[in-house]
């Protein structure tokens, strides 16, 4: 269903395009279709219908017809009963309902989706799904619907066969033997001493050990050790002539267990045994919850997204104009040792809140990513010695990769920051002394895996495992270990931010973490990253010669003024002959004038309709050997598309030293001279 999704044309439908829809109706059909469950999703006042693989049993030969279509026109014949529920839910009057054995008279088998009516019943939960695009705040409602008309039609024919009880005991009987064969729950009988003495076909279906075995063993030795205790007492009391009903885990055959509710009668020195086998409702709840909780989740990355965002932009703006006049003021106070100490410490401090603005909008997955192949083995050995340096002598460092490491799609300096910050994490848990393993190796998550994490996509990873020998969490604290803000260190000993960072990363990167601790015995934080089957990138080194400028022509274009006159005084220092524009549309009149331009140096988030991407497509088609460096804040979708910098753009992020700007100018005209020639 997830591909013949991706395939329909929806743009002749009432949901338009995909690329036009709402974040929250991307991510509900993304978990829908990865459900085992049958799920269907009807989004916006018409209720168009979209549905997952589960829930094409339940549309029968009305699929795959009913894919995009409104509710009225798939199920016309149940609209007067369900369309004013869903109404109520949309509008945000009705927090969801969930419904047992609900009867549903409808169509869907032979030529024209059959022309008899048939009663089905369903165990179903109307659900809202929140969007903030939609004017409710409810953008649709998600429907989970377990069909249960067989179960139900026994039951009927048990009630039915209690009305002619008195009157038909020979009857009664031979259609008792028929359900105590084909029911799926479990009937039996057995004594207090824990032996069964009898009991059903459905104990081999549910449990596997066939009646033989059954009646040859003792169950209370099937039962799960956490739930013996438990289990005991709820028998004891059954002796006492009390009914009682509670759920307990038995053991299956292949060593798993089943979670089964118990109703069970006593009568002399028996008792009688009636159970159900309910993990897969157990599991549908849990899914039902994860699913809410990754709503949840998705809402407060989006909402904390938007938030860093808008902070981001303004703040590294006022941070470029402290940070440059910083460096401009240094070059003049030269020989002033004092005065040099006071620029270095305000310089210091305009890193720090650079680093943390960096942190938050890579926790919000708002970082302008640069992925490259890599293979982790070869950049994690490559770390070594930043890694002693940064930890000190007495933390043991062991680096491990595994034969055979898959490479995988990364932005190396992220990831390099990344490991860092569990690095020094490590090492605060250690308190300076310890052992800390760095492990590179391969792994697949399989359904079994991602059913418990439902955001997580099943296939082959590269894992990156980092472990120390420190004094672990308890669970209640590993639990918002990547929560924003939230640390366990003294006050003023950290931001909350380094593991909220990776967290972030990880899952801008499509990829995954988890967090593995234990009281005393210290943790391991493990970074799934997504396999890619391409050869390894060569990654450039990083330039360490002496900056230089030049004397080319580069075009400033910067609508916030401070900024704008610290670029060009920097620039001029460096030699360059600087010309300047304070937005996209006065740039362009001075592209078209006829001056040779060697270099447009311009701002990503521009005001006005001309925005800074067509900027540069105009102004290369207008000067084809002219070179583009985009410089920002924040980035917005302008040149990152999917958390990604688009191919072929160079970016240059705020704050930026001189010696960033000097190396990165270069960088670009001669990029720019190479491809002229």
């Amino acid at each position: 269903m997830a591909d013949l999704i991706r395939r329909k044309d929806w743009s002749t439908t009432p949901l338009g395009s995909p690329d036009s829809w709402s974040p929250s109706l991307r991510l509900m059909v993304s978990i829908m279709t990865a459900s085992g469950f049958p799920k269907a999703l009807r989004w916006g006042p018409e209720f168009i219908l979209l549905y997952n693989d589960g829930y094409k049993q339940i549309l029968a030969d009305k699929h795959p017809w009913a894919l995009g279509r409104p509710f009225r026109e798939v199920w016309p014949e149940v609209v007067s009963e369900l369309m004013p529920l869903q109404e109520e839910i949309l509008a945000g009057r009705n927090p969801g309902v969930f419904s047992i054995d609900r009867p549903l008279t409808i169509r869907r088998r032979g030529k024209n989706f059959g022309m008899e009516l048939e009663t089905a019943y369903f165990t179903v939960s109307y659900s809202p799904v929140p969007d903030d695009t939609a004017p409710t705040g409810v953008g649709g409602v998600l429907v989970t619907a377990v069909e249960t008309s067989d179960r139900k039609r026994t039951e009927e024919a048990l009630q039915r066969l209690n009305h002619t009880l008195e009157a038909q005991v020979a009857e009664r009987i031979r259609e008792r033997n028929g359900v105590w064969r084909v029911t799926h729950d479990l009937l039996g009988v057995a004594n207090f001493s824990g032996r069964l003495l009898s009991v059903n076909p459905a104990w081999t279906a549910v449990l596997g050990w066939s009646e033989q075995e059954l009646l040859a063993i003792d169950h209370r030795d099937l039962r799960h050790p956490d739930d013996q205790a438990r289990t005991s007492a709820e028998i004891a009391r059954t002796s006492e002539g009390v009914n009682r009903k509670f759920e307990t885990r038995y053991r299956h055959k292949d060593g798993s267990y089943r979670s089964i509710f118990w109703s069970i009668v006593p009568e002399g020195n028996v008792f009688y045994i009636h159970g159900r086998d309910v993990t897969a409702e157990n599991q549908r709840a849990l899914i039902l919850q994860q699913t809410a909780d990754a709503l949840r989740q998705a809402q407060k990355m989006e909402a904390i997204g938007q938030l860093t965002g808008g902070i981001a932009h303004d703040f590294n703006n006022l941070l470029q104009v402290v940070s440059g006049n910083l460096q401009l003021l240094q070059r003049e106070i030269a020989g002033n040792d004092r005065a040099a100490r006071r620029v270095a410490n305000a310089q210091s401090a305009v890193t720090r809140g650079a680093k943390l603005t960096s942190q938050l909008l890579s926790f919000g997955r708002r970082q302008a990513l640069e992925p490259k192949v890599v293979n982790i083995g070869r950049l994690v050995s490559g770390m070594d010695e930043l890694l002693r340096r940064s930890l000190g002598e007495a933390i043991e460092i062991e680096t491990i990769a595994a034969g055979g490491l898959w490479n995988t799609l990364i932005d190396p300096g992220n990831l390099e920051n990344a490991i860092v910050n569990l690095a020094i994490n490590a090492r605060d848990a250690m308190q300076g002394s310890g052992k800390l393993t760095i492990e590179a190796g391969n792994a697949s998550l399989d359904d079994a895996y991602v059913q418990a994490y439902p955001e997580v996509e099943a296939g082959q990873y590269v894992v990156l495992s980092v472990t120390d020998t420190g004094s672990g969490m308890p669970p209640e604290i590993a639990a918002r270990a990547f929560d924003p803000f939230f640390s366990t260190k003294a006050e003023g000993h950290g931001t909350g931010l380094g593991l909220s960072m990776v967290y972030g990363f990880a899952k801008q990167s499509r990829g995954h973490v988890k967090i593995y601790s234990e009281v005393g015995h210290g943790t391991t934080v493990k970074l799934y990253l997504p396999r890619v089957v391409q050869s390894e990138d060569v990654l450039a080194a990083i330039e360490r010669s002496p900056i230089t400028g030049g004397t080319e022509t580069i075009l400033v274009v910067e609508d916030d003024a401070e900024v704008r006159a610290t670029a060009i005084e920097m620039l001029g220092e460096l030699g360059y002959r600087v010309l300047k524009a304070h937005d996209a549309a006065s740039a362009l009149h001075i592209i078209e004038s006829g001056l040779s331009i060697d270099l447009l140096f311009t701002d990503v988030v521009m005001p006005g309709t001309l925005k800074s991407p067509e900027l540069a497509r105009k102004a290369k088609e207008r000067q084809p050997h002219i070179g583009v460096l985009f410089t920002s804040g924040y980035t917005e979708n302008a040149i990152v598309h999917g958390g990604r910098l688009d191919a072929d753009v160079d970016l240059l992020p705020k704050p930026y030293a001189r010696e960033a700007l000097a190396r990165k100018i270069r960088q670009v005209l001669a990029k720019a001279k190479q491809g002229q020639g």
